[in-house]
């Protein structure tokens, strides 16, 4: 790990969490322990290897704990990475504020957005019986073309996202230009009004769909979403 030759804490801190592709992956693991392909989901663009790499400075750095597995090995943040989600917030939050002019289109992957949708619903809040959805985007960067179609089966044990349809009752259906649909999710467009200009629409009974816009706290007025980290298991 490449230092800065100084004792400021500052920079001690950035020698381990700000390299490239390190707040990524530490953000991955503040949502609970991990396996690596867990992790590698949420940053599909970093090649394998440097992650093998960031994952062995962060355990060095103690930052990250491996418990091993019959297969493989989970990794976990430390007390000490834990506190790194303080950090990962404020990004997210400075992000949000300032930084979502960047986006351009072909950053716009509907495999991280899903990725993102699953790992930020509150399963405990979901009701006893499973919600299907089925989500069709339009808008897609031509590197994404095949991945239009998704399912997202929502139940208290688990989220479960398909590419393949899985056989299930759709609940409710939900047909979206990408871009509109991901500043929406993030809090910076209502989806009262994205839904007026035809860029959203919600179809099924309209009891399902109030329980799908609660779950997935869709807002019908712009409020920028909060990342928040469920706590470890």
């Amino acid at each position: 790990m490449k230092g800065y030759g100084q004792f400021c804490p500052v920079a001690k801190t950035a020698e381990i969490f700000a390299q490239r592709w390190t707040p990524l992956v530490v953000r991955e693991l503040c949502f609970g322990p991990r396996r690596f392909t867990e992790i590698h989901s949420g940053v599909p663009l970093m090649s394998r290897a440097l992650l093998v790499q960031r994952l062995m400075e962060l355990e060095e750095a103690g930052v990250v704990a491996t418990e091993p597995l019959a297969q493989g090995k989970l990794y976990r943040l430390t007390p000490a990475g834990e506190q790194l989600s303080g950090i990962v917030c404020l990004m997210s939050e400075w992000g949000q504020r300032h930084g979502q002019g960047r986006i351009a289109h072909e950053e716009l992957d509907p495999t991280l957005l899903m990725w993102g949708m699953r790992r930020q619903i509150a399963t405990s809040e979901l009701p006893a019986r499973d919600i299907v959805l089925r989500l069709e985007f339009r808008g897609i960067p031509r590197a994404h073309a095949a991945r239009r179609y998704w399912w997202m089966i929502l139940r208290r044990t688990d989220v479960e996202v398909c590419l393949k349809d899985p056989g299930a009752e759709v609940d409710v259906v939900l047909s979206a230009d990408l871009e509109a649909f991901v500043r929406v999710w993030l809090g910076r467009k209502g989806l009262s009004d994205a839904m007026a200009e035809g860029e959203i629409a919600l179809s099924g009974a309209p009891a399902k769909v109030a329980e799908l816009k609660r779950v997935l706290r869709l807002r019908d007025a712009p409020d920028l979403r909060v990342l928040s980290f469920r706590p470890a298991a």
